[in-house]
């Protein structure tokens, strides 16, 4: 509405130190509407695969809200999301590794999923590179988390 809250792309700007003077290439990586990006936080700072965002829909009938989430393969391009419809909403994603050692995009990806019908949310748990399947697994919880709740993975050890 009149450029208040618009769905934003995902960018990849690449900085170039090398010469005299810094240069900046910005590349759109997506045409999907999305938000909130993720990756194995292991990988932070240096080359990263996959990426997962939550989706962003601004036309639906309550208005600019987040929506689903959408799994990036950078390397090959390839969007693979979830879209849950207008009576189900999701939060940010945060990844989780299957293991210590796990390969990047093995694992989960964990997000807050908001039910109209109930007005309560879940925990939802997707396949971190078959996010198009839908959740694996909802915990129910007693209460609605509000949109926006943060949230970060940290191992046991």
């Amino acid at each position: 509405p009149d450029g208040y809250l618009l769905p934003s792309h995902l960018f990849e700007w690449r900085i170039d130190t090398s010469g005299p003077e810094l240069t900046v290439k910005e590349t759109q990586v997506s045409d999907v509407y999305q938000d909130m990006p993720a990756i194995d936080r292991r990988r932070l700072g240096r080359p990263v695969r996959h990426g997962w965002c939550t989706t962003v829909d601004g036309d639906g009938p309550w208005g600019f809200e987040f929506a689903g989430i959408n799994h990036l393969d950078l390397e090959t391009g390839k969007d693979d999301r979830w879209e849950p419809g207008e009576m189900e909403r999701a939060g940010e994603p945060f990844y989780v590794p299957a293991s210590a050692d796990a390969a990047e995009g093995e694992g989960w990806v964990l997000t807050w999923l908001y039910d109209r019908t109930v007005d309560r949310s879940s925990l939802g748990v997707l396949d971190a590179t078959d996010v198009a399947a839908g959740p694996v697994a909802r915990i129910k919880l007693p209460v609605r988390v509000p949109y926006g709740f943060h949230g970060l993975w940290l191992p046991d050890a």
